[in-house]
């Protein structure tokens, strides 16, 4: 094919996908939407809960991070949201309510945790009289297999599997902690906006995801209707499911503009959901910070 065919081509093509977009659009147009920011973002007061265990330290209350935190948080107000979400599980949220409101009276030094540096910050900043819970508790896929039987089950996948490819998922394993590390000294390195730059990276959400999709997730037989590795990951897509209920929950369409603070983990499940939902009129930090 010419470059002359294959340009014509793409412009046929892009052409062909803006068309069913446009239609799309226009069959919704009555539909009313919110606009929503979901944050990624790392823990400043790390609880040590993920696999990776953070190695490097920043001390947010120094005067530079300080001067950094201002600055992401004028970039995030230029949002104005009229909602403020944040990880905070939802049935706790009175205890969140008591805190946010001695904050606004003066009567709560904020600690390191990002819910009070960025969440409680701007929402006082905004003027706003409540911050919302949306954090939520998996539900686990539950399995009728003993301690003993569980151990017999992982031994019979792992023999299965043979050294070779046991070594592959090892060694796939390992270039993450790698790039978690890598990434885990960047914060140390560069401007806090420069961090959430690359935290709430597309390519760099979707990448991490992967990490889910390896080891014990390939454990199981289909044609036995065992799934054992896809059923024992139920846990993370229930949790966030319910975390997006939340966030739906909250929202009134048309009328909110919301604004979600959130482990950078939980991204590719929650991004994947706000651009499908019509409920949402999906927004980027890439975008915000452009305006």
């Amino acid at each position: 094919m010419g470059a002359r065919s294959f340009l014509l081509v793409m412009v046929l093509f892009s052409q062909m996908i803006w068309g069913q977009k446009a239609e799309i659009d226009e069959h919704f147009k009555n539909i009313k939407s919110s606009e929503l920011l979901i944050l990624g973002t790392f823990h400043f007061a790390n609880p040590g809960l993920d696999s990776y265990k953070p190695k490097y330290d920043i001390n947010i209350f120094s005067k530079e991070k300080q001067a950094e935190l201002k600055e992401l948080i004028k970039e995030l107000k230029k949002f104005a949201p009229t909602k403020i979400a944040v990880e905070w599980n939802a049935a706790k949220q009175g205890k969140l309510d008591s805190l946010y409101k001695a904050y606004l009276k003066g009567n709560f030094k904020l600690k390191s945790n990002e819910i009070y540096q960025i969440g409680f910050r701007l929402g006082k900043l905004l003027d706003h009289k409540k911050l919302y819970a949306v954090d939520a508790p998996a539900r686990s896929f539950k399995n009728d297999l003993s301690e003993e039987a569980e151990k017999k089950k992982k031994g019979y996948f792992m023999k299965k599997a043979g050294a070779t490819r046991l070594q592959r998922e090892m060694n796939v394993n390992d270039t993450y902690f790698s790039l978690y590390e890598k990434g885990d000294k960047l914060k140390t390195q560069i401007s806090l906006i420069d961090y959430f730059k690359v935290m709430n990276n597309p390519d760099v959400i979707s990448h991490n995801h992967g990490h889910y999709l390896i080891g014990e997730f390939k454990m199981g037989e289909g044609v036995k209707n065992d799934y054992y590795g896809a059923d024992n990951a139920i846990w993370w897509y229930s949790r966030n499911l319910r975390i997006f209920q939340n966030i739906l929950n909250i929202t009134a369409p048309g009328k909110d503009r919301v604004f979600v603070l959130i482990g950078a983990g939980h991204l590719p499940i929650l991004n994947f959901l706000a651009e499908a939902s019509v409920d949402f009129d999906f927004k980027t930090f890439e975008e915000l910070l452009k305006k």
